[in-house]
């Protein structure tokens, strides 16, 4: 039986109380203010935990949220757009609203986790990592959820990795997860 990675990193977060959680109204909601659908485990796994971060900061995008840091909207892509033009990264990246450009969906710092929308520009299924400090962007090629738990346990074992999970948890001295 495949792993549910949701439900790994959920009992990782040991949420308690957590709020700010969307709901099925909200996804709808936000899928159609965007013109786009998201992955059902990006939806389980912030529906499930709400608004929080990973280790030393790693804040998902959530309709719900109260801040604007984090929300996901319209106005918050928008937001992410223009502060990432007025950057001049040395990477060219298309970014929502571009017709399929990337959707900020989490970020921490100089990192953003970017969904790409399919060949028919609506369905996001492809998460990518944007280290701007490296100029690298990266297909992780899995979920959001197995990336999380996998970068945690230590199953992802190339430099880039190491790298990020030092800097997410500073080698288990920060919690998994913060509400």
């Amino acid at each position: 039986m495949p792993t549910d990675y949701v439900q790994e990193v959920v009992k990782l977060a040991a949420p308690v109380n957590p709020t700010e959680q969307p709901s099925h109204q909200d996804w709808q909601t936000v899928e159609s203010e965007l013109g786009l659908e998201f992955p059902a485990d990006y939806k389980a796994l912030v529906s499930a935990l709400g608004s929080g971060r990973f280790g030393d900061g790693l804040a998902l995008r959530n309709p719900r949220a109260s801040s604007g840091y984090i929300r996901l909207s319209r106005d918050a892509l928008l937001e992410f757009q223009r502060l990432m033009t007025e950057a001049k990264w040395e990477v060219d990246v298309s970014l929502y609203p571009k017709t399929g450009g990337f959707v900020s969906i989490g970020h921490v710092d100089r990192h953003a986790f970017l969904l790409h929308p399919d060949q028919g520009g609506r369905l996001l299924d492809q998460i990518v990592w944007w280290d701007q400090d490296y100029k690298e962007i990266k297909d992780l090629g899995m979920s959001i959820s197995r990336f999380i738990h996998d970068l945690y346990v230590g199953q992802i074992r190339e430099e880039w990795a190491e790298r990020l999970r030092q800097y997410f948890w500073r080698g288990g001295e920060r919690p998994f997860y913060v509400r």
